[in-house]
């Protein structure tokens, strides 16, 4: 019976600690990555997108060829492009799309202009096409989807994605709360990706925690699972106002074949947010990427040694691009399968 009794506590000791280890967080501290490159001469790097074996990354506070693009290979510049000003294919608020095919859009949300830029490597060739961009000017995300289809992202919207096709529009998506505010643009902003390869969406908000996974069926997109957490508010005259003034959302998203990558801050390791010594001071940047599967389960946290400011991701595998200053700016890949 001594025995038995022994047994059955040993077991169930076996089974509290396989369940714990099974729930516990996995971090990762400074995994193994490849320099891309350290040329990145900006004092604020902007967006940044990868598609076949290329990065096009935005120096944010440039007027002239502020796109970029780096062969991944060699970590050469292949070509500059994309400028301020008022002439005809100059751009004054622009926004970026990757093609559902090949190469970066680059809309002008006050002008009637929209250019595709497309990189012939075999040729050493840059391709420029000129459009028309249909005048969207209260969009902050574009997806270009197709040749004739597009998504525009409006976060002051009851419906936050519109879908134009052929000259019709189709409204979905939610909002990360049931509240229709007159300051959306401020609350509901946040990242909006597109994976062509799996036809999922993800959406997750700058300034609280939220994130929302939708899958493309026909011919919109479905929510299929969202990731909230409490959030206190309160409505003052039709405008929502946060409570907690340090809460902090997902500050860049990327998405790789088999996960959602977001650059959050993981407080158990880097504390508090410090406070800023300067303008743009980049200590004050998460160094931490969540690493998620499609279901919204946290897989692992990647903790980096330095601050980290953009992020993107290879559709066909799990390689995640990042810009982390170190202390210069530079361009890491990291496989997330490793």
């Amino acid at each position: 019976m001594k025995i038995c009794v022994f047994m059955t506590i040993v077991m169930a000791v076996c089974l509290v600690a396989c369940k714990h280890d099974k729930n516990a967080i996995v971090r990762i501290d400074n995994p193994e990555h490849i320099l891309v490159t350290d040329s990145i001469y900006s004092r604020l790097p902007g967006s940044m997108f990868y598609q076949d074996g290329i990065i096009y990354w935005q120096d944010a506070l440039s007027a002239e060829n502020f796109i970029h693009a780096i062969e991944v290979s060699t970590g050469k510049e292949l070509y500059s492009f994309g400028n301020m000003g008022d002439g005809p294919e100059e751009f004054a608020l622009p926004l970026f799309s990757l093609s559902s095919t090949s190469g970066l859009y680059i809309s002008d949300l006050e002008k009637n202009l929209e250019i595709l830029y497309q990189i012939d490597k075999d040729s050493d060739t840059l391709n420029v096409s000129i459009g028309t961009y249909e005048n969207k000017t209260e969009a902050k995300r574009i997806i270009h989807l197709g040749d004739d289809e597009i998504l525009y992202f409006f976060p002051n919207k009851e419906k936050p994605f519109e879908i134009y096709r052929n000259g019709a529009c189709v409204s979905s998506g939610n909002l990360p709360l049931d509240e229709h505010v007159t300051n959306g643009n401020d609350v509901y902003q946040g990242s909006v990706v597109y994976n062509p390869k799996n036809a999922y969406l993800v959406y997750s908000t700058f300034g609280f925690p939220y994130m929302a996974v939708y899958h493309w069926e026909n011919n919109k997109p479905v929510l299929k699972k969202e990731l909230k957490t409490p959030v206190e508010y309160t409505i003052l005259e039709k405008e929502l106002k946060l409570d907690n003034k340090d809460a902090e959302g997902t500050m860049e998203l990327a998405l790789t074949a088999n996960y959602i990558v977001a650059l959050q801050r993981d407080k158990v390791v880097e504390g508090e947010m410090p406070k800023a010594k300067y303008a743009r001071d980049m200590s004050t940047l998460p160094r931490s990427l969540f690493v998620y599967d499609y279901d919204l389960n946290l897989i692992k946290i990647i903790n980096m040694p330095f601050p980290l400011l953009r992020l993107c991701g290879d559709f066909d595998s799990d390689d995640c691009y990042i810009i982390g200053a170190n202390p210069e700016f530079e361009i890491l890949k990291i496989n997330l399968a490793d």
